[in-house]
C-alpha cells in the first residue's frame, strides 16, 4: 500500500515533489511528508529493500542522497550534514544518522536515520530535514547572558517548591525552527538551549533567541507519576547500596525500589541488550522520600529516581525508570503528543514489568479485561496506596477520563499539563494493550500477539525510530517499521530475572495485519480535532492604495516621531518601569524594526504587583477629502500574552472626544480573539475585547494582518482621529507581549491602476534620500510630468512643485520642515507615482 501524505496548506519546492513522486515510482516505497513538504518517513517494500552503490554505509548514504538531491533540499552533503558512527542492534540491523547543520550549528532535533538491514540494503528513512534555514548563525549574546536569562525565567515562574538553588547544566548552540513539536511548523531562531535543574523538583528545557535574548520555546525535563502536587517536608538518606544485605532494615517501599528496579534493568537488558538506561551500564540511583518531590509523588529528575511510601510500587518504579530509557533513546520531549508518548512508553513498560515479575501479586487479579474495572491489568498505578487507586487504564483509557482513540472527546487541546501528556498518553497505552491482548474496538477486531511480540515492536520503534519531537503519525510509521524489520526474526524471551533465551516466538505477516488494523482502529494517522489555529490568519494583502497613497503609514524604521508612550501602573510602588520601544530582532525572521508593549514574566501576584497598562498614542490623523469609499486601518502585529488574564486592544478618538475601545465589529479581518477575564483580575483592562494568549497548540505568536472599516467609528472626509494601542496586565505572570508594523490607514478609491504606477518605476528617481531635506528628482526618460505635491504623515498637504517645463532635473526643498516621513506623489499625464522622502 502507498502513503503520500500532503498537506496543501503548504506549499513546498516543486523539485522536492517530483524528487518525492519519482522515488515512489521507482521503488514503490511508502513516504509520509510533513507540512514543510518534507519525506519524514520513506520505508521500502520489505521484499524489495533498496540496493545502494558504495561499500560503507557512509557511502551508500552518500550515494542516496546525490541521486536523489532535491528530496532533502540541501547545498552539499559535507555542509548540512555530520555523520554519526553505525550501530548495530541486537536483531543485527544498522543505524546511520546524519545530523543537520547549518555554518557548523546544530539543528534542533534535525537528523535524517538510514536503516540497513543484514546484508545492507536500505530499509527506510526518517527523521527531520528543516529547509531554508536563512538565520545568522553568530549569537549576539553570550553563553553566560543565555544563561542567566533561563535562570532568571525559570526562578519567576514560581516552579521551584524545594527552594534548591537553580544552575544551568547544560548549554547548546541549536537552530530552532518553532512549532516543529505540534506540527505547527513556524519560523526558525538561532537558540541556545539552556537546561535549568536544581537535581531536586525542577528541569527545564529553556530555548533562548540568541540575537535578542527572547523565550522562543520551553519545555518540562520532569517527568511525573502523577499530576498533582501535595508539600510534605521530611527528610531521607540513600539507605541501601548493591552488596548490602537484603532487606535488612528497609521498609516495604524501599525493598520495592531495590527489587523493581533491578526488574526493569533485567527486562530491558535479556530482551534487547540494552544495558542499564543510557544502553552503558550506568548505575539506577533512587532517592525514598526525596524531600524536594512534594510528596506523595514520584519522578525522575535526571540524576535520579524518585519515590515517596505509597507510590513506590512496581509499576510506578519501573514507570519513572522508562523515563530515563526514554531520555537517551528517542529523548522525546515532554509535551504535546511527544510528550504523551514520553509517558504512555514509561506506562507501557511499567505495566509490562508489573504483569511479568510475579512480585506483589498475591491479591492482584491480572485476567483479561472485560470492563472498567474487572480486573488489575493494564491498571497504571493500582498498588500505589498513595495515588487512592489506579491513576490510568491503558485498556479502557475513558475509564479514567482518558482518550482511547484520536477522536475521542477526552482528547486535551489546551496547553496546561504539558499539551495533555498525561491524558492523551492514553491513545498510545490502548495501542499496545490492544495489540497485545487482542479485541474488537472502533469497528476493528484484533486477535493480540502478546507481550514477546509487541515489546519487541515497541522498542524497536522506540530505540531506532522516534525523535525528539516524533507525533503520533511518526509513531504509526515507527510501529509499521519496526514490524516489518522483526518478520521473521526469532525474538528474544522476557523476563525481569534470569535470561531465558530465545523465545520461539516470530513475527508474521499475520502479526503485520493485527498491528495494522491496531493503528487504524486507535487512529494514530488521524488529526486531532483540536483544530488548532493562530490567533491572526492570512489575509489577502490591501488594494493599492494602501502602498502607494496611504492617508498616514508608520513602519518604526526612523523611530517613533510624533509618538507618546505612557505607563499607568495600579501599584506604582512595586511596578517594574517599562514602554513601549522600537525592536529589531523580530520574532518569526521578520526583518525591519516594529514597535512592542513587553507581557513580562515577573511579580507574583502579592507583593510583587505588576498589573497595569502601556499605551502608545498616535498622533492625529487628519482624513483627506475624499467623497468616495470607505477609509480603512490595516496594520501588522505579533501578540503572545498570559491567556486570558493579560491582553492588548486599541482606543481611539474621533474628533477630539473622549476615548473608547475600538469593538471588535470594526475589525473585517484578524478581530479581537477574546475578552480579558474579568474574575478575580486586577488587570485595568478586565472586562474588555483583546487579542490574549498565543496560538493554538504554541506557547508563541505569529504575525497577521488585521483590517478595520474606520466608517464604523464614524470617520467620514475631513474628519480626524487618533489612536491608542494599550497592553494590559495582571499582577504578576506573562509571556511576550504585542509587537505591531506597518500601520496605515487609507481610502481605496484613491487607487491608482497597477499599470499605472509601474510605468513611472524605471522614470523617476529621487536622490539622495535620506536628505537633509533637499532632494533632487531625475526625469530619466524626460516624460510629461504634471506636478509633484508632498503631503507629511498625517496626509497634509505641505508643498506643490510645478514640473511642468519639461527639465529633467528639479530641486524638491522641504527644509523648512521637521525631520520624518514624507509622501511626494508625483503626477503624470497618464500615471502618478508616490515616492517616501526622509528628512533626517
Amino acid at each position: 500500500m502507498f502513503l503520500f501524505v500532503i498537506f496543501s496548506s503548504h506549499i513546498f519546492s516543486q523539485n522536492t515533489t517530483n524528487a518525492i513522486t519519482n522515488l515512489q515510482s521507482q521503488t514503490n516505497a511508502k513516504i509520509t511528508v510533513n507540512q514543510n513538504g518534507i519525506a519524514e518517513f520513506i520505508k521500502f517494500p520489505a521484499s524489495n529493500p533498496l540496493h545502494l552503490e558504495g561499500v560503507t554505509l557512509q557511502e551508500k548514504v552518500v550515494s542516496f542522497l546525490e541521486t536523489n538531491k532535491n528530496l532533502f533540499p540541501f547545498a552539499t552533503v559535507e555542509e548540512s550534514f555530520v555523520f554519526g558512527s553505525v550501530k548495530t542492534d541486537t536483531y543485527g540491523f544498522k543505524q546511520l544518522v546524519l545530523t543537520q547543520h547549518k555554518n557548523n550549528v546544530p539543528v534542533f532535533d534535525g537528523q535524517l536515520r538510514f536503516h540497513f538491514n543484514a546484508e545492507n540494503k536500505l530499509t527506510a528513512i526518517n527523521g527531520n530535514y528543516i529547509p531554508n534555514i536563512k538565520n545568522n548563525t553568530n549569537p549576539t549574546i553570550s553563553i553566560l547572558e543565555a544563561k542567566q536569562i533561563a535562570i532568571e525565567t525559570v526562578n519567576k515562574q514560581d516552579i521551584n517548591l524545594s527552594g534548591v538553588a537553580l544552575f544551568a547544566f547544560d548549554t547548546n548552540l541549536y537552530l530552532f525552527q518553532k512549532g516543529l513539536i505540534n506540527n505547527s511548523f513556524g519560523a526558525t531562531y538561532l537558540v541556545y538551549e539552556v537546561e535549568v535543574r536544581n537535581d531536586a523538583d525542577v528541569r527545564e528545557y529553556v530555548y533562548v533567541n540568541a540575537h535578542n535574548g527572547n523565550i522562543t520555546e520551553q519545555f518540562t525535563g520532569m517527568a511525573h507519576a502523577l499530576d498533582r502536587i501535595v508539600y510534605e517536608n521530611n527528610t531521607a538518606n540513600i539507605v541501601w547500596q548493591e552488596g548490602d544485605a537484603f532487606p535488612g532494615t528497609l521498609s516495604i517501599w524501599q525493598q520495592n525500589e531495590v527489587e523493581a528496579s533491578a526488574h526493569v534493568y533485567n527486562f530491558f537488558n535479556n530482551a534487547f541488550g540494552y544495558i542499564s538506561y543510557n544502553g552503558a551500564d550506568a548505575q539506577m540511583r533512587t532517592i525514598n522520600n526525596n524531600p524536594n518531590i512534594s510528596c506523595p509523588n514520584a519522578n525522575w529528575n535526571g540524576v535520579t529516581a524518585n519515590y515517596c511510601n505509597g507510590t513506590a510500587s512496581d509499576d510506578v518504579i519501573a514507570h519513572e525508570w522508562g523515563h530515563a530509557y526514554t531520555e537517551y533513546t528517542s529523548g522525546l520531549i515532554y509535551a504535546y503528543q511527544s510528550g504523551a508518548m514520553n509517558e504512555a512508553f514509561s506506562d507501557i513498560w511499567g505495566e509490562t514489568v508489573d504483569l511479568l515479575n510475579n512480585y506483589e501479586d498475591a491479591d492482584d487479579d491480572q485476567s483479561l479485561r472485560t470492563a472498567c474495572n474487572s480486573s488489575d491489568r493494564w491498571r497504571m498505578g493500582e498498588d500505589a496506596s498513595a495515588f487512592g487507586g489506579a491513576i490510568r487504564d491503558m485498556w479502557n483509557p475513558p475509564c479514567n477520563g482518558d482518550p482511547g482513540k484520536l477522536t475521542d472527546g477526552q482528547y486535551y487541546c489546551g496547553e496546561g499539563d504539558g499539551g495533555g501528556v498525561h491524558s492523551n498518553s492514553g491513545i498510545p497505552n490502548h495501542t499496545y494493550a490492544l495489540l497485545v491482548d487482542g479485541g474488537t474496538y472502533n469497528g476493528q477486531t484484533i486477535s493480540g500477539i502478546g507481550f514477546t511480540k509487541a515489546a519487541h515492536i515497541f522498542w524497536r520503534a522506540q530505540s531506532q525510530y522516534l525523535t525528539a519531537t516524533s507525533d503520533f503519525y511518526s509513531l504509526a510509521d515507527a510501529l509499521d517499521a519496526a514490524c516489518t524489520d522483526l518478520l521473521g526474526v526469532n525474538l528474544e524471551g522476557l523476563s525481569t530475572a534470569a535470561p531465558v533465551g530465545l523465545s520461539g516466538e516470530i513475527i508474521t505477516a499475520s502479526d503485520y495485519n493485527q498491528l495494522v488494523n491496531t493503528l487504524i482502529a486507535i487512529e494514530l494517522r488521524t488529526d486531532n480535532n483540536c483544530g488548532f489555529v493562530p490567533i491572526l490568519t492570512a489575509t489577502a494583502d490591501p488594494c493599492e492604495a494602501a502602498a502607494t497613497v496611504p492617508i498616514f503609514f508608520e513602519d518604526w524604521e526612523t523611530g517613533m516621531s510624533g509618538w507618546n508612550v505612557s505607563q499607568v501602573a495600579s501599584n506604582p510602588s512595586s511596578w517594574e518601569a517599562r514602554d513601549w520601544v522600537i525592536e529589531s530582532n523580530l520574532p518569526d525572521g521578520r526583518t525591519g524594526q516594529a514597535i512592542f508593549g513587553i507581557d513580562p514574566v515577573n511579580g507574583n501576584c502579592t507583593s510583587s504587583l505588576q498589573n497595569g497598562i502601556l499605551r502608545l498614542e498616535s498622533p492625529i490623523i487628519n482624513i483627506p477629502d475624499q467623497p468616495t469609499g470607505t477609509f480603512e486601518m490595516t496594520f501588522m502585529h505579533y501578540v503572545s500574552t498570559e491567556d486570558s488574564w493579560d491582553g492588548a486592544n486599541i482606543k481611539y478618538s474621533l474628533n477630539g472626544n473622549a476615548w473608547s475601545i475600538l469593538p471588535g465589529s470594526a475589525f473585517t479581518a484578524n478581530a479581537y480573539n477574546g475578552t480579558i477575564n474579568n474574575n478575580g483580575n486586577d488587570n485595568p483592562l478586565a472586562g474588555e475585547q483583546a487579542f490574549t494568549g498565543s496560538d493554538g497548540g504554541s506557547t508563541s505568536g505569529s504575525w497577521g494582518r488585521s483590517y478595520i472599516d474606520l466608517s464604523v467609528l464614524g470617520v467620514t472626509a475631513n474628519a480626524s482621529i487618533q489612536f491608542r494601542f494599550e497592553v494590559g496586565t495582571d499582577g504578576c505572570n506573562g509571556r511576550e507581549g504585542w509587537y505591531i508594523d506597518d500601520i496605515t490607514v487609507y481610502n481605496c478609491d484613491m487607487s491608482l491602476s497597477i499599470a499605472d504606477f509601474e510605468s513611472l518605476q524605471n522614470t523617476i528617481k529621487v536622490y539622495p534620500n535620506p536628505s537633509n531635506g533637499e532632494f533632487t528628482l531625475k526625469n530619466l526618460n524626460n516624460i510629461d510630468l504634471i506636478k509633484a505635491e508632498i503631503f507629511d504623515i498625517n496626509g497634509r498637504l505641505i508643498n506643490t512643485i510645478d514640473l511642468s517645463n519639461g527639465q529633467s532635473l528639479y530641486t524638491i526643498d522641504i527644509t523648512q520642515v521637521t525631520s520624518g516621513i514624507y509622501f511626494m506623489n508625483v503626477h503624470a499625464k497618464n500615471a502618478t507615482r508616490v515616492m517616501k522622502l526622509i528628512k533626517q
